[in-house]
């Protein structure tokens, strides 16, 4: 064999071989790819199908008076929270109880829906008590902590095992604020002018004043915080976890017209517990309505 039939055979198994991993390298790019586009798929069924109790609810959001407290909504708390609003909508969940009827004292309705979590508050009270029997602003060292975290914990048997740890914020609200548009609650409670890395962790808590000012139907927002069109007001005077700021010794009220009021903690009002469930937490059956609260998927 020549030389130039030497090197032309060279070449041509070069050019084979630069052919074949540029072949490979392109069957490699394209296995990569499908599985990144399968990914995505999942990624995007996930988001948008029901695979959680949450994502049932803001599916339907537009339907069922579930608000979206985005950057668009007037007055809003911009924190991507979904909230449920107005003076009755279909938010009741059974929670606690496998009975075919739901027992009243199972029966719960959904504040809103924050960081995938749903949060549930009870539709009647459990005890009229005070918050402590002394003057303090640490809820843990209250009289209420107990009583939310550990009896009436109990009282839910395996249902506890659904319920998230949860951070409580009582940084405290300026008296000023209290009977402002709800956004200016929201700030001084929860947002923008708060310090949340103070927090306690626990099951259970109480409403905030921010959750009841933003109960009321949206053409509130803008409004002073009363109790018109608002499903969270009972006719009775009801703790919040919130603080009066200038004072170890105040929390505020839902008194008994709407309204948010601070009181002392040793007054005995109405306690109506609230908690979170867990993000994972799938929907059972219901329709939210009274006569047919959610329910939960529940391990058996």
């Amino acid at each position: 064999m020549n030389k130039k039939g030497f090197i032309s055979t060279s070449m041509v198994y070069s050019f084979f071989l630069i052919f074949l991993l540029l072949l490979l390298f392109i069957v490699n790019e394209l296995i990569n790819n499908r599985l990144l586009l399968n990914n995505v798929k999942e990624a995007v069924k996930s988001d948008i199908s029901d695979t959680t109790f949450a994502r049932y609810l803001i599916n339907r959001a537009e339907d069922i008076s579930l608000v979206y407290h985005g950057t668009n909504l007037a007055g809003g708390a911009n924190d991507g929270s979904y909230r449920f609003v107005g003076s009755n909508p279909n938010n009741y969940v059974c929670f606690g109880s496998d009975a075919t009827s739901c027992p009243a004292n199972n029966l719960y309705r959904i504040i809103g829906i924050f960081n995938n979590e749903i949060k549930l508050i009870k539709n009647t009270s459990v005890t009229t008590m005070p918050l402590v029997g002394y003057a303090t602003n640490n809820y843990i060292n209250m009289d209420i902590y107990p009583y939310l975290n550990e009896d009436f914990l109990t009282t839910l048997g395996d249902y506890q095992n659904y319920i998230a740890d949860t951070p409580w914020y009582i940084n405290g609200i300026p008296a000023s604020s209290i009977n402002d548009y709800p956004i200016a609650i929201y700030n001084n409670e929860l947002g923008s002018n708060q310090d949340l890395s103070i927090s306690i962790t626990a099951k259970i808590g109480l409403m905030y004043a921010s959750d009841y000012a933003y109960a009321t139907d949206t053409t509130y927002y803008n409004s002073v915080v009363v109790g018109t069109k608002n499903w969270l007001r009972n006719g009775s005077n009801t703790w919040t976890i919130s603080r009066l700021n200038s004072t170890t010794g105040d929390f505020f009220i839902v008194n008994s017209a709407g309204r948010i009021q601070s009181r002392p903690v040793t007054n005995s009002f109405q306690v109506r517990p609230v908690f979170y469930l867990n993000s994972s937490v799938t929907l059972a059956t219901g329709d939210g309505t009274f006569s047919n609260p959610y329910r939960i998927e529940v391990a058996k």
